[in-house]
């Protein structure tokens, strides 16, 4: 918090990432108070997300090469042209409202892989990279947290569109904020042979983003399955209190994590974070009780930020300083791919069994990401064995 830039980076970083988490709640209330259809959100909100996904890595590899402050004020101008394009096109043309969607969603920035961008090139000391990547997380999670609720707050004063009225807000002072406090002005390192190759050819890098898809799967279903559980239960009006618990274990054990200086390698951390998240998560599969469900969702999700923060450090050993930005656009676009399956596939499971049979849909989720993480971890020091006996 004594660093000379730490004011700007946590602030403005904090602003923009509350609608993170808040805009694909907030199309989904437009979109179903407008069109009256839930199906059409849906689909509405699953454009945002994957647009973003896609696009998001290329926007970080253009912030990598030109600098942070030529891309970040552009791309949040475009993006506040296309929420305000979002709303004249709600009650006019689906195929606009689609559109104009995707473009919302495919500039909105990443506001995390900038902040954690600019900490991982001006921070040497492992320590306090290790802190300082640990509170973005615990931030990731607040955002998560606030997000849906103010969204929800808003929706309720004063209707439909004030919440990503609000959020465009949010978005124009966090990005053009960082913006022009960044030091990274460009050209922060045009050596063709960092860029000589994809992200996704550097060894692990396929396997980590992998296990984030299927980490992607439990965020995607956890507010379907407990909003499911509670409105069977008889106790919907809980259902958005118990969704806000989960990430509540995840930044207190986000923020311990954070302040332990690790010896153990990140890559090892990262898994054992997976395995001890399938093991919190299947908890709540022996004790299927609506007078206990809240404690177990807290210990569903201790284990998350630990391994959040693991995949963050993880990515910033394997790839060169000069390609952070679009690395850390990859972990966010892979996370978000599993979040539009996961909601899509627990909404399925839910609607065909019941809520309760939505957890194991998470327990499975965080176990593939473990085995995932095991394989790949295994495959990768095979790999550098062989190199080394190459060379």
């Amino acid at each position: 918090m004594r660093k000379p830039h730490a004011p700007s980076t946590f602030g403005f970083g904090i602003i923009g990432r509350v609608p993170m988490a808040m805009n694909t709640v907030a199309i989904v209330f437009l979109v179903s108070d407008v069109r009256d259809s839930f199906a059409l959100a849906g689909i509405t909100s699953a454009f945002y997300t994957l647009a973003g996904a896609i696009v998001s890595p290329r926007i970080g590899k253009l912030a990598d090469r030109f600098g942070t402050r030529s891309v970040l004020i552009p791309v949040t101008l475009i993006n506040a042209l296309a929420m305000l394009g979002l709303l004249f096109f709600i009650d006019r043309s689906t195929i606009g409202l689609f559109a104009l969607a995707a473009i919302f969603g495919a500039t909105f920035p990443n506001f995390g892989s900038y902040t954690r961008t600019r900490w991982s090139r001006s921070i040497t000391d492992e320590k306090e990279l290790s802190s300082a990547l640990s509170l973005e997380s615990v931030f990731d999670e607040t955002a998560f947290v606030v997000g849906p609720a103010l969204a929800g707050f808003l929706f309720a004063l004063y209707g439909s569109r004030s919440p990503l009225l609000a959020g465009i807000v949010f978005v124009i002072i966090g990005g053009i904020g960082l913006a022009i406090t960044s030091t990274d002005h460009g050209g922060f390192a045009r050596v063709e042979d960092d860029h000589s190759r994809g992200i996704l050819s550097i060894p692990y890098v396929k396997s980590l983003l992998l296990s984030l898809v299927a980490m992607g799967l439990l965020f995607g279903s956890n507010f379907v399955v407990i909003i499911a559980v509670a409105t069977e239960g008889g106790r919907a009006s809980d259902g958005g209190l118990w969704v806000g618990l989960y990430p509540l274990g995840s930044a207190v054990s986000g923020l311990i994590y954070g302040f332990i200086h690790w010896k153990i390698s990140s890559t090892i951390r990262y898994t054992v974070s997976l395995a001890v998240m399938t093991v919190c998560t299947s908890g709540i599969l022996f004790f299927q009780d609506l007078d206990t469900i809240a404690f177990w969702i807290i210990v569903s999700g201790i284990a998350i930020g630990p391994a959040l923060i693991s995949a963050n450090a993880f990515m910033k050993e394997l790839v060169p300083l000069s390609r952070l930005n679009e690395s850390f656009a990859f972990l966010g676009a892979a996370i978000s791919i599993g979040i539009t399956i996961g909601s899509t596939l627990s909404g399925v499971i839910v609607e065909e069994f019941d809520g309760w049979k939505g957890f194991y849909f998470m327990t499975a989720a965080t176990a593939l990401a473990t085995v995932i993480s095991c394989f790949g971890w295994g495959f990768h020091k095979e790999e550098v064995a062989t190199d080394e006996s190459n060379s």
